[in-house]
C-alpha cells in the first residue's frame, strides 16, 4: 500500500500535488485547535466548529487504509485500541435501542466521547520518521505557544474594554485559541499546564531555565483565566500517583518530597499574595455540611436522573446518549436542534433543567466547581453502567500504552478528574491536544528504541 494520499493532481503542469500521513495529523489537530478563533475573527457559522467531527475520522480512515507498518507490537496495539473503540460503540448503540434514542445520538456521543481515541489511533498508525515527528512536534510546540501569547494578550484588552468577549470577563474570556467559547479559560489554561509538565520532565534538548519558564508562564495563565480549578484537580492526581507508585520507594520519596515543597510555596502565596486569594474563595465548612448547599448544587443534575430510572435498564444503559447532562444532551441538541432534528434527533428536559438551575442557584453560577453538568454525570446519565464501564476501558488502554512516564500519568489522572468538575471530558479541543502530546511521546520513545537497536547491529 501507498504511505501518501493522491489529493490534487495539477494536469497543467504534469505534476502530482502529494500530502502524506503525517501533513495529515497537523490538518486533522488544526481543525480543532484554531478553529474556534477562526470563526470569531471571521464571522464564519458556527457549525464550522464541528467539522472535525467528519474531518478525524476520515483521515482516520486514510492513514488506516494506507499505513505501511510492519512492527508486530505496533499492529497489536493499534488493534487493541480499535477493539476498545469498537466496545464503547456497542455500548452506546445498545443504551440507544433500550431509550428509544435516535441514531444520531449515537453517532454524536460516540464521536465526542470517542474522537481523542479515534485521532490517537491515527497518530500510532503512521510508522513516523524523525523528520516527520520533528516537523508534528514543531508544529505542536508553536500551537500550544500561539495558544498562551493569545490569551495573555486578551486579558488587557478584555479588562480595557477593547476587546468583545460576549459577555466574559477578563477571566473567563482569555481563552487564547479557544476565545470565545463557554469555558475557554479552563481549555486554555490545561493545555498549557499539561504541555509545561510534560516539557519540564520531557524536553530536555532544551536549557532547564526555558522549560522552567514554560512552567511558570504556563501558572501565570492559570491565575490571570481564573481556572482554580486545576490546582485541585493535579493536586489530587498528584496524591493518586503517589499512590500508584508506592511500591517503588524511590518514585514516591521524590514525588511526597515534590509535593511538600510545592504545598509549602502554595501557602505561602496564599498567605501573602494578592493574586492567590482567589483560592480561598470556597473554603467554607458550611458550604460542606451534610445539607450543605455545595452537595445540593452539584448533584442535581444527578439527583434528577435517577428520578427518571424506572427499571434495571436504566442502571445499565441510562436515559439514552444525549437524553442527560452530557455536553450533547445539555447544549449541543438544543443549540443545533435545527440540524439535528430533521436526522431523527430525540431529546429529554433534563439537560435543559440542569442549565437551568445553574442561571438560577448562586453557588451553580459562581463556578464551575460546583456545576451540576459534569462529564462523568453525562456519561452515567447517557449510557448506564454499562457505557461507563466501556469508557474506563478506553481510559484504561490509553495509561496502559500511552502512560509512558509520570509527567503523562499525572495530567491523565488530572484529566479524568476534571471530569468531575466540568464536560472537559467532552471538550474537543483539550482532548486532542493531550492525544496529540500522548501520540508524540510515545513514537519519540519508539524512534529511540529503533535508533538503539541500530546502533548495537
Amino acid at each position: 500500500m501507498l504511505n501518501s494520499v493522491e489529493l490534487i493532481t495539477n494536469r497543467s503542469e504534469g505534476n502530482l500535488a502529494w500530502t502524506n500521513n503525517t501533513n495529515l495529523i497537523i490538518f486533522a489537530f488544526s481543525s480543532v485547535f484554531y478553529v474556534r478563533i477562526f470563526c470569531t475573527i471571521t464571522k464564519a457559522p458556527p457549525v464550522l466548529n464541528h467539522a472535525h467531527f467528519i474531518i478525524v475520522p476520515l483521515v482516520l480512515w486514510i492513514v488506516l487504509s494506507t499505513t505501511t507498518i510492519k512492527n508486530a507490537q505496533q499492529i497489536k496495539l493499534i488493534e487493541s485500541l480499535l477493539l476498545a473503540l469498537f466496545i464503547f460503540l456497542v455500548a452506546i448503540l445498545a443504551s440507544a435501542f433500550w431509550n428509544g434514542a435516535g441514531l444520531i445520538n449515537a453517532v454524536a456521543s460516540f464521536m465526542m466521547l470517542g474522537e481523542p481515541m479515534m485521532f490517537l489511533v491515527a497518530i500510532a498508525c503512521i510508522p513516523m520518521s524523525p523528520d516527520s515527528f520533528t516537523r508534528i512536534k514543531r508544529w505542536f510546540i508553536g500551537s500550544v505557544f500561539i495558544n498562551f501569547a493569545l490569551a495573555a494578550v486578551q486579558k488587557p484588552l478584555i479588562d480595557a474594554n477593547k476587546l468583545y468577549a460576549d459577555g466574559f470577563d477578563g477571566t473567563d474570556g482569555c481563552g487564547g485559541v479557544f476565545f470565545v467559547s463557554g469555558a475557554g479559560n479552563y481549555v486554555s489554561a490545561s493545555i498549557s499546564i499539561a504541555f509545561a509538565i510534560y516539557f519540564l520532565v520531557n524536553g530536555k534538548d532544551y536549557p532547564l531555565w526555558v522549560r522552567i519558564t514554560a512552567l511558570l508562564a504556563a501558572f501565570w495563565q492559570l491565575l490571570f483565566s481564573d481556572s482554580k480549578q486545576l490546582v485541585f484537580a493535579y493536586l489530587l492526581a498528584w496524591i493518586l500517583l503517589i499512590v500508584f507508585n508506592f511500591q517503588d520507594v524511590g518514585k514516591t520519596i521524590k514525588l511526597l518530597v515534590g509535593i511538600a515543597i510545592t504545598g509549602i510555596i502554595f501557602f505561602w502565596c496564599i498567605q501573602n499574595l494578592e493574586e492567590f486569594r482567589a483560592f480561598t474563595a470556597w473554603a467554607r465548612p458550611d458550604l460542606y455540611g451534610k445539607n450543605g448547599d455545595a452537595w445540593f448544587a452539584k448533584f442535581y443534575s444527578v439527583q434528577t436522573i435517577l428520578t427518571e430510572f424506572d427499571s434495571w435498564g436504566n442502571w445499565l444503559f441510562g436515559l439514552g446518549p444525549g437524553h442527560t447532562v452530557s455536553r450533547l444532551g445539555a447544549w449541543f441538541m438544543q443549540d443545533y436542534q435545527w440540524i439535528l432534528a430533521p436526522l431523527g434527533a430525540t431529546t429529554t428536559s433534563i439537560g435543559v433543567q440542569s442549565r437551568e438551575f445553574i442561571d438560577s442557584f448562586w453557588l451553580a453560577y459562581s463556578s464551575s466547581l460546583f456545576s451540576p453538568i459534569f462529564g462523568w454525570a453525562g456519561i452515567w446519565g447517557d449510557l448506564g453502567l454499562v457505557g461507563l464501564s466501556t469508557y474506563l476501558f478506553l481510559a484504561y488502554s490509553v495509561w496502559k500504552h500511552f502512560g509512558l512516564d509520570n509527567s503523562l500519568r499525572i495530567t491523565l489522572l488530572a484529566t479524568l478528574i476534571l471530569g468531575f468538575i466540568f464536560t472537559q471530558l467532552e471538550e474537543p479541543g483539550y482532548m486532542l491536544s493531550i492525544s496529540l502530546m500522548l501520540g508524540l511521546a510515545w513514537h519519540q520513545k519508539r524512534l529511540k528504541f529503533e535508533q538503539n537497536q541500530q546502533l548495537q547491529v
